[in-house]
């Protein structure tokens, strides 16, 4: 490992997020299924019948785990088949006029449909955020084919609570609440809304906005505020927070039987430590992580860090 590479282990959000799929030695292949389409990154030629599907969250887009996969790469790790793609209304996805509403099964099904649109009938799943609980649901639904789940800051018991009930739990998780009711408002005004946020986005007031999201967020890279400005869709965040209001975790989340490892960042606004505890007695078998000087967004705050967690090794 060359001493840039070496240091980047230790360095706080030591990349950028790119956009440029062929950089990272992905194709692009447009896929279509009964729920809708999207545009997935991924290697040209498959090695087995296995992926591993990259999962983000509901401020992100497929871009929001390059730098993870920048990481891999300085430590010589190896992602068997990586899968990357956006989800629908996010990116270059979308589902088609007339299709029935975005659920936690309408996504896992999406996911599912792209998956063996490329050919693949296994998968490990990492997912960021609102990917994680979409992966956990997808362990339990497809337990066949989801082998295991690797969640970094997956919006868990905390944040269905919220939807559920906002006001009665807002002292549980203010910043997601606030940030919903927000993204509510914004939903309403239609394309004036969106427009807001991209006008905010192109000031500095921008990066103070997102900066509760990460440790340290005057010190991530102008691309990781572009980036989230430009996934940030008002109508698709309360879109996936109605898919899941009333989602009972416990019941689909208990019969998991794959192995699962969840991480979150010490100062994460949206994940807490009891939501850690309450994941402790739904899955037992689960292994829990606590990334230290880190927030939500550990991928690209502590991307080496988030892949020694997941248990992958390469040069290191």
């Amino acid at each position: 490992m060359s001493e840039l590479a070496a240091a980047a282990v230790h360095t706080y959000a030591p990349y950028q997020v790119i956009s440029d799929a062929a950089a990272l030695g992905l194709v692009e292949t447009r896929l279509s299924s009964e729920h809708g389409h999207t545009l997935v990154r991924h290697r040209a030629s498959r090695t087995s019948l296995r992926a591993t599907i990259f999962l983000h969250g509901a401020a992100g887009a497929w871009t929001t785990f390059t730098p993870l996969l920048q990481a891999a790469a300085a430590d010589g790790i190896q992602i068997e088949n990586p899968v990357l793609l956006d989800l629908p209304g996010w990116g270059e996805a979308a589902v088609f006029p007339g299709a029935v509403d975005l659920t936690v099964d309408s996504f896992s099904a999406f996911v599912k449909d792209t998956a063996e649109g490329l050919g693949y009938t296994e998968c490990d799943i990492v997912g960021h955020s609102l990917g994680g609980s979409i992966a956990m649901h997808m362990a339990a639904a497809y337990p066949d084919q989801v082998l295991s789940v690797g969640m970094v800051s997956g919006t868990t018991f905390s944040v269905i609570r919220s939807i559920d009930h906002p006001f009665a739990n807002f002292r549980e998780l203010p910043a997601f609440v606030m940030l919903w009711r927000i993204l509510q408002l914004l939903t309403l005004l239609g394309r004036t809304g969106r427009a807001i946020v991209v006008g905010l986005g192109a000031t500095p007031v921008a990066r103070l906005l997102f900066a509760p999201l990460f440790r340290h967020g005057y010190r991530v890279h102008r691309s990781v505020t572009d980036a989230t400005v430009l996934d940030l869709h008002p109508r698709s965040f309360t879109g996936a927070a109605t898919a899941t209001a009333g989602y009972d975790a416990h019941h689909w989340w208990g019969r998991i039987a794959c192995p699962v490892i969840a991480l979150k960042g010490d100062q994460d606004i949206f994940v807490t430590t009891a939501d850690f505890d309450e994941l402790a007695r739904v899955v037992p078998t689960s292994r829990r992580t606590v990334l230290e000087d880190c927030g939500h967004f550990g991928i690209i705050e502590r991307p080496h860090a988030v892949l020694a967690a997941l248990g992958y090794t390469g040069q290191l």
